[in-house]
């Protein structure tokens, strides 16, 4: 046994290998925030990736209408034990909520009432304020509802309770309704359940098939008559992931097809066709394999990268078909490898140094690309080394095609040989379009953009939305601290000042956390003025004065002769009933304690972010803003990082030619059609982004190994230049087909691969032999 064979042996088994890992260990993920700028020293950045991971975020709210409410609370209620039966949903789901926590009154009753004055303004218990709260008492007790305050009222005569009671219902807004313990919808008639999921909700390995329960359930319990809404994040990101698939799925099936097409019309050989699939295969599995290895799951975008990426593996399987096939004095399989091998070889080395900078990229996503890509090109390289020249025919056979495309080729490159001047004006011309262009160039900042909202689900999301008043992500200030007390005291400060932000019409309104659970030094300065010396002896006649007997708030003077009380905290509020009050208000962050205020109608935020400068640990978020700036910021230095990949890749062609001649040759024309491709790109009103100048590295990847194709086969001897040419022809025509195609996706990230390569790959085709004919020297 010869030692290649050995070796295509191991190689082999190492592929059954990662099969076996790959199947095993497979999780597709659509997590945008994987393509969101790191957060590493950004707390604006961090807090934003945190919501995402957060409560709210992982929250679905289902909306249940029916003929009437009594029907629709029914259905609600029988959805949410369906759901409780369900395998499925009950894996996924960690909270169903149908209505207030059972007991939620009593619970109230029991942690505030001992600290209650911990939640009174503070101000002094003067005689004026004594008299003010004996006829306030009065008046109260004087009405039909005072039924809750006979029972507060001998404990609590200041009312600091009742008060507390009315501050957290004006804090909740227009929103929620309760009727028997259901939830239900602002405008009274739909039933409103509230599930919370254990995973992200840009897991959509454990979120689709949560969905495809909820939609059993809901089948199961509707007598034809109810209607179910959704407003779920999750819903967005499994949408998109499915829709991914079935693009991907589509178009690999139609390059596919194609692909062993035109494998057929030129070779004539059905094991030629299938080898294609070997290095191919190869390296999608080694890069899967990669990025499962070290992040435990692969990213949908980076897969559809990848899916591209490892195109140009056909690229290296195609020279050789080609070279074999028809080059002028014939060969094995093997000695045919053997002589194209330095060109293979340096096309995927400077593919790899092109994407191998992208592990410097600021997007963690295209760290993985660069991954996915470097392993899974470097795997394809030795499977088409060593396993394809042995499983190849001895023989190609004659192919009338094959002939008339070489001798057709032959054709053009003695045209271009002897109209130099007329091939040396394309690479000008990509020049000049490019810089016509480039002043117009449209860069996409949002980061929104690299994803397609289903028109009908966003518009059933905003009916959801509107009928139970959900809180705003998109807007909110955080109050950070190293700990609860900390960030508690700075939340106190934030709720002051965006109270007096909506008095001067800065914002319409704010959802915040500091009415439920004050910081303990603001419980502890309100709380204070009750136990200051004289405050029982004052108030007694101020009372006898309204009409009171003392005697009747023996409870409130036992309060007072016992002591401040321990004031109210998170440990206490997140172990009980109340818990979920406080969640969505709050992130545990390494080191930090943030607990957030929402805003609504930010109308002069220059202003707010002025009076919020004042405050020690606030901080004004806007998201949007935010992402959009951030991404400006990343797109300059994604863009950097791809000439630092260019910079290598000539710097790799240099010491493999050592010739200035051969080093443009081979690097000049992948430049010429980026430079191109962008003009198009441009013209036809396509912006550009993160994904486009990725793309356009994978542009730069392809024409590169058509340039060093060319280059090395001139090097060689004239008359293997069109077998070179056929070979990039094809190498095109694969590419376009397989992965142009992607340009017809309306997902923008696969829109934006589809498009860059359909355009960029076919101007790298064309400037190819247009500049070696320019930089060849006149030795034959």
């Amino acid at each position: 046994m010869t030692s290649m064979r050995r070796g295509a042996i191991l190689l082999a088994l190492l592929i059954a290998g990662l099969a076996v890992f790959v199947g095993l260990r497979f999780r597709l993920a659509s997590d945008i925030t994987d393509f969101l700028p790191s957060a590493d020293g950004q707390s604006s950045m961090r807090l934003i990736r945190a919501l995402a991971e957060g409560p709210l975020s992982r929250t679905m709210v289902l909306t249940v209408a029916g003929p009437d409410p009594a029907a629709a609370v029914a259905g609600a209620r029988a959805l949410a034990a369906a759901l409780e039966d369900d395998p499925v949903a009950a894996a996924a789901l960690d909270r169903i909520e149908t209505g207030p926590p059972a007991g939620i009154e009593e619970a109230i009753w029991t942690l505030y009432h001992p600290r209650r004055f911990g939640f009174g303004d503070g101000e002094p218990l003067d005689d004026a304020r004594l008299t003010a709260a004996a006829e306030r008492l009065r008046d109260q007790l004087a009405r039909p509802t005072s039924t809750l305050l006979t029972r507060v009222a001998p404990g609590d005569p200041l009312l600091a309770l009742p008060d507390l009671f009315a501050a957290l219902e004006a804090s909740r807004g227009d929103g929620l309704r309760v009727r028997d313990g259901q939830y239900l919808g602002r405008e009274g008639r739909t039933a409103v359940l509230f599930l919370t999921t254990r995973a992200s909700a840009f897991d959509a390995e454990t979120q689709g098939p949560l969905l495809d329960a909820i939609d059993r359930a809901f089948a199961a319990v509707d007598d034809g008559g109810l209607t179910l809404e959704m407003s779920a994040l999750a819903r967005f990101a499994v949408t998109a992931e499915r829709a991914i698939k079935a693009d991907i799925q589509r178009v690999s099936t139609l390059s596919t097809v194609g692909l062993l097409a035109l494998m057929l019309l030129l070779f004539g050989s059905l094991r030629l066709m299938l080898l294609v699939l070997v290095p191919v295969g190869a390296g999608m599995l080694a890069g899967c394999a990669a990025a499962l290895l070290v992040w435990g799951r692969l990213h949908s975008i980076t897969l559809a990268f990848g899916a591209a990426l490892i195109g140009v593996a056909v690229d290296y399987v195609v020279h050789l078909y080609c070279h074999h096939a028809a080059h002028p004095d014939g060969g094995s399989p093997r000695e045919a490898m053997a002589h194209i091998w330095p060109a293979v070889a340096t096309g995927a080395a400077t593919s790899c140094i092109g994407f191998a900078a992208l592990a410097f990229a600021p997007l963690g996503g295209l760290r993985e690309v660069a991954l996915f890509s470097v392993v899974g090109i470097g795997m394809a390289l030795l499977a088409t080394r060593i396993i394809v020249p042995g499983l190849m025919p001895a023989t190609a056979r004659p192919m009338a095609l094959r002939r008339g495309l070489v001798a057709g080729l032959a054709a053009v490159y003695r045209w271009l040989g002897h109209n130099r001047r007329v091939a040396g004006w394309l690479p000008v011309i990509a020049v000049a379009a490019f810089a016509f262009a480039a002043p117009r160039v449209q860069w996409n900042a949002d980061f929104a953009g690299m994803q397609r909202l289903d028109p009908a689900l966003l518009a059933e999301d905003e009916r959801v939305r509107a009928r139970v008043a959900l809180v705003d992500q998109s807007v909110f200030v955080a109050a950070i601290g190293p700990d609860d007390e900390a960030a508690l005291r700075a939340n106190d400060a934030v709720a002051e000042v965006l109270a007096a932000a909506r008095e001067a019409g800065e914002i319409d309104g704010f959802r915040t956390s500091a009415t439920l659970l004050p910081s303990a030094a603001r419980q502890a300065a309100a709380a204070a003025v009750y136990f200051e010396p004289g405050v029982w002896d004052r108030f007694v006649p101020r009372f006898e004065a309204a009409g009171f007997r003392a005697v009747a708030f023996e409870p409130f003077r036992e309060a007072l002769a016992a002591g401040p009380p321990d004031p109210v905290t998170h440990a206490l509020l997140a172990d009980g009933p109340l818990a979920p009050l406080l969640r969505p208000f709050r992130l545990a962050l390494a080191g930090e304690v943030v607990y957030l205020s929402f805003l609504r109608g930010v109308r002069d935020p220059a202003a707010l972010a002025a009076r919020l400068e004042a405050v020690a640990g606030a901080r004004l978020v806007d998201q949007k803003s935010l992402m959009t700036e951030a991404n400006r910021v990343y797109q300059q230095r994604t863009l950097q990082t791809l000439l630092l990949g260019l910079a290598g890749v000539l710097l790799l062609l240099g010491l493999r030619y050592r010739r200035l001649r051969p080093t443009l040759a081979a690097f000049v024309p992948a430049v010429a059609g980026a430079l191109l491709t962008v003009a198009l790109l441009t013209a036809l009103g396509v912006g550009l982004d993160l994904v486009s100048l990725t793309a356009l590295l994978m542009v730069v990847s392809m024409g590169v190994d058509f340039g060093v194709f060319l280059v090395d086969a001139r090097a060689s001897r004239l008359d293997e230049v069109p077998p070179a040419m056929l070979s990039v022809v094809v190498a095109c025509a694969s590419t376009v087909l397989g992965f142009g195609l992607l340009a017809l996706s309306e997902h923008p990230v696969l829109f934006g691969i589809g498009a860059t390569l359909a355009i960029g790959v076919p101007a790298c085709l064309v400037m190819a032999p247009s500049v070696l004919v320019q930089l060849e020297g006149r030795d034959g």
